[in-house]
């Protein structure tokens, strides 16, 4: 009975000028948070918050994405575009910011957690498919200047190796940074609180400030080692 009536009142959110009114009923019905993601297979479309802050005139959405209360995606008026794959999702407070034609592309089935800040200046921010980013990570494809020493730093040129890469099936640990011009390939893992400045290998395992490479995903399956790995 309540996924009837749910299925009506977000039928209902589609209409013009009382849509909004409905939807927020239908996001009070289900609860708070992640409870909310089951509208998406409830009404089999996308769910985008009424409460995010959207302002990029080139967004592009795949199937069944999940924007939660509080994202922002905020595009320059150089800034490029961003693209959401199928089934994604953006949890709260998570910000995307695109200026001086840096791009942001999201693959299917990759979950940026709650916090996150991916800012694309000068390069982009690739994510393929199935990855996951924890809580508090931050990505930037860009650095600021600071070799002229009689300016601030903030009206130094800002300078960039490359865009940053995160290959399929990867996962990083909370409050990780990936700094330009890095790629981290298929399956790897990278810990909390690491600092990654140089490429992760495939399938590696990688922690600390600079990261380093500790360890090999393929070694722990042959050794029939538990198939978590950290936090």
């Amino acid at each position: 009975m309540k996924q009837r009536l749910l299925r009506l009142i977000l039928f209902l959110s589609q209409l013009p000028l009382l849509g909004s009114f409905f939807l927020c009923l239908a996001m009070h019905l289900v609860g708070p948070y992640k409870a909310r993601r089951q509208l998406i297979r409830l009404a089999n479309c996308s769910f985008i918050s009424p409460h995010a802050d959207i302002h990029c005139p080139r967004l592009n959405f795949g199937e069944q994405v999940f924007v939660d209360d509080h994202v922002t995606i905020y595009a320059h008026a150089d800034g490029g575009a961003v693209s959401l794959g199928d089934r994604s999702s953006l949890q709260r407070y998570t910000m995307l910011e695109l200026i001086r034609g840096g791009n942001i592309r999201i693959g299917n089935d990759s979950h940026i957690q709650a916090g996150c800040q991916l800012t694309a200046a000068m390069g982009s921010i690739i994510i393929g498919d199935h990855v996951q980013l924890a809580p508090r990570c931050a990505l930037y494809p860009y650095q600021h200047g600071i070799t002229d020493l009689n300016t601030p730093i903030a009206r130094q040129p800002i300078t960039s190796k490359g865009d940053i890469i995160i290959e399929d099936d990867v996962w990083l640990g909370v409050g990780v940074i990936v700094m330009d011009g890095v790629r981290i390939g298929r399956g790897a893992v990278v810990g909390a609180g690491a600092v990654v400045t140089e490429d992760i290998p495939a399938y590696a395992i990688a922690v600390g400030v600079p990261a380093r490479v500790i360890g090999d995903r393929r070694q722990l399956a042959a050794q029939g080692a538990p198939k978590s790995a950290m936090k």
